[in-house]
């Protein structure tokens, strides 16, 4: 069976090690692992064809996503939907997504005003993000009006949150399938995972329809939100992450784990189970 791996120059020069060793792993099991990183060949968008049996995005850059879009209209099978990781890169749609499913996320706005934005900067702290949840991208917490200047509203599309203080570590949830770590997001050391982060986590796998995947958390005075959901962690610090995402995609290309091919539908907020520390 072929699996292909779409990667970012980061995980080709070694950053995300679990990735590497995990081809190598599915290699010895008896795959056709083969890898590529789109910003260095030249392709013809007209003549890509999905030749594998199954393909791995892990990068966020636009070409690669623009690329796992043409192998999806092609028929190509991810582990993570290309409609999922669409829908997660872009902050706006992943914030709306969460908030319908019940997840607790920041009071969130959306707007082309810079005035507009000043106004409710100066109400509460606020923090502004590129809506693409790409490398590279940094959030800025403006305090106040002043804190706005320079930021290129109209041309680059923004998602605004507010400020949300933290009363512990915040944190990095990862997941591959149903298992969770948790990690603190300044230091990266591992912490015991909570219950009700597991639950948070895997609501987030399942209303993106992503079973390898990370996303941040801020402990706020409610209880924990959600700030961020990236569709291509690295798997930093989890123990045998490899061998369990070998394992994982091994499961996913034999049949023995569902292949979710699109992220359910939502119509307005699903009648989810309720999560304790939900922020309004």
């Amino acid at each position: 069976m072929k699996i292909h791996f779409l990667l970012d120059e980061q995980v080709h020069a070694g950053r995300c090690p679990a990735f590497l060793a995990a081809m190598a792993v599915l290699a010895e099991r008896g795959f056709a692992v083969s890898r590529g990183i789109p910003e260095a060949a030249l392709l013809r968008p007209d003549r890509l064809s999905a030749r594998h049996a199954l393909y791995v995005l892990e990068s966020h850059s636009e070409l690669a996503l623009s690329v796992a879009a043409v192998l999806h209209d092609r028929g190509g099978q991810f582990l993570n939907p290309y409609p999922a990781c669409a829908l997660a890169q872009n902050r706006i749609t992943a914030t709306s997504r969460l908030a319908a499913a019940g997840v607790p996320v920041p009071r969130s706005w959306v707007t082309a005003d810079f005035a507009l934005l000043c106004d409710l900067a100066a109400e509460h702290p606020v923090v502004v993000k590129p809506y693409r949840n790409s490398c590279g991208s940094k959030p800025l917490v403006a305090l106040g009006p002043d804190d706005l200047v320079g930021i290129p509203l109209r041309e680059h599309p923004v998602l605004v949150q507010e400020f949300v203080a933290g009363r512990g570590p915040d944190l990095r949830l990862q997941a591959i399938g149903e298992q969770v770590f948790a990690f603190e997001r300044a230091s990266g050391a591992a912490l015991p995972l909570a219950a009700e982060w597991r639950e948070i986590a895997l609501r987030c796998g399942r209303v993106f329809g992503l079973s390898v995947y990370g996303i941040d958390v801020v402990q706020g005075a409610e209880g924990p939100v959600v700030v961020d959901v990236d569709h291509a962690p690295c798997l930093l610090g989890i123990p045998e992450a490899a061998a369990l995402l070998a394992l994982h995609i091994d499961n996913v290309a034999g049949g023995r784990t569902p292949l979710v091919r699109q992220p359910p539908v939502l119509h307005g907020a699903p009648a989810w189970p309720d999560l304790q520390g939900a922020v309004a």
